[in-house]
């Protein structure tokens, strides 16, 4: 199950945009950029909600609420149209969600060439995962999120893994080995993968269960020292804790939405991440919402998606260079530079198009700017390809 296109009619700041998701040579990451307050965490929990309530009348509540939270007087308000395009097994359905008369008892109206079953079927294979503290827009403020996680199973926040969760993501991976047994008459390897696994997951760290499969242990690679959950830092805990969520509690071919993803984790670990979720997750598509440029980065191009002003855009030609700096000026909107570096600069630069490269203002610039960086630099290189194509 997958989304190959997302239309929006109108919703908050989204209007008549459309989001392909169409690329399926590559890693089905995509990865959404925007500026705080561009509209990524609304986005992923306005397909979240809609597609995972569309089938349950108790779950419309939130659907409802995360209307209000944004139309006052929302019943008189044309909604229009959600259109969306799905996937599954190869075939290709339209679901168009009517939400111009939500406040009603009988709830959302779509029209569909799916099969009942494959509708329940897509509500069922949508997650969410986003931080504790992130603003839910489905929330009232009478709701306790405790009690809404249960009636909406699907919804997560990343959360550290307990000796339990771990202990039945290891009983998770025995019971897929007796499925293979039954259907092949064969065991799986699922159960050798995930011990493999986890012995290197951490750097210098292995994780594994005892003999009798009551406890687990966590050791320093090579050595018999115990260490105590405790004793991993927060960025362990919560790579531990994605992998496993998707492991135990995703089920396999999902869409998967995830805000902040690389809260604490290394920036090496950002980077791997977008190949280690596809690893990790047995074919479910990955939409994350994020300001690592380390992610961004390591996304195939067609699959990143830039929010800015209501508008989405998408790449259709590759990056004229795909490096940390390109990234973060170019799709996040940000200076690569310190601040006052990226000042000297812009002025320094002037002054040398100026015919002023002498001046007692230049040298002085220039000698900052060697503070914080050397004469070989991209830079000053830069300024000399520029002297020479203008004969200065």
């Amino acid at each position: 199950m997958r989304l190959k296109k997302v239309e929006i009619i109108k919703y908050r700041n989204f209007e008549n945009v459309v989001i392909d998701f169409e690329n399926s040579k590559f890693p089905d990451v995509f990865s959404i950029a925007s500026k705080n307050g561009g509209g990524k965490s609304t986005l992923l929990q306005f397909i979240f909600i809609v597609l995972h309530c569309i089938r349950e009348v108790k779950r419309q509540y939130y659907l409802k609420n995360i209307l209000k939270s944004y139309f006052f007087d929302f019943e008189k308000v044309y909604l229009g149209v959600l259109k969306f395009i799905i996937e599954d097994n190869g075939k290709e359905y339209n679901l168009d969600v009517n939400l111009n008369h939500i406040y009603e008892a009988n709830g959302i109206f779509w029209e569909t060439n799916m099969e009942n079953a494959q509708v329940s079927k897509l509500s069922n294979s949508i997650y969410l995962s986003v931080p504790d503290a992130q603003p839910l827009h489905f929330l009232s403020e009478k709701d306790n999120k405790e009690e809404m996680k249960k009636l909406l199973p699907n919804f997560s926040t990343y959360e550290f893994p307990t000796e339990k969760s771990i202990l039945n993501s290891f009983e998770h991976e025995k019971q897929e080995d007796f499925k293979e047994m039954r259907v092949n008459g064969k065991y799986g390897s699922n159960y050798i993968d995930f011990t493999n696994e986890l012995k290197d997951f951490i750097d210098g760290k292995e994780i594994g269960e005892n003999e009798s499969g009551s406890k687990i242990i966590f050791k320093l690679n090579g050595s018999n020292k115990r260490l105590l959950t405790e004793d991993l830092s927060h960025g362990e805990l919560r790579k531990l804790g994605i992998y496993i969520w998707l492991k135990s509690m995703v089920k396999k071919d999902s869409i998967v939405l995830m805000d902040e993803v690389d809260i604490a984790l290394h920036p090496s670990w950002q980077y791997e991440l977008v190949n280690d979720l596809v690893k990790w997750s047995k074919g479910s598509q990955f939409l994350l919402a994020t300001h690592s440029p380390q992610i961004l980065s390591s996304t195939y191009y067609k699959n990143l998606i830039i929010l800015k002003d209501g508008d989405v855009k998408q790449l259709n030609k590759p990056l004229r260079d795909n490096d940390i700096n390109h990234i973060v000026e170019l799709v996040m909107g940000a200076s690569p530079l310190p601040m006052e570096l990226d000042k000297n600069h812009k002025k320094y630069r002037e002054l040398v198009e100026n015919g002023k490269e002498n001046s007692t203002e230049a040298k002085e610039i220039k000698s900052d700017i060697l503070e914080q960086e050397g004469i070989g630099s991209s830079f000053f290189r830069r300024i000399e390809f520029y002297k020479k194509m203008n004969g200065k």
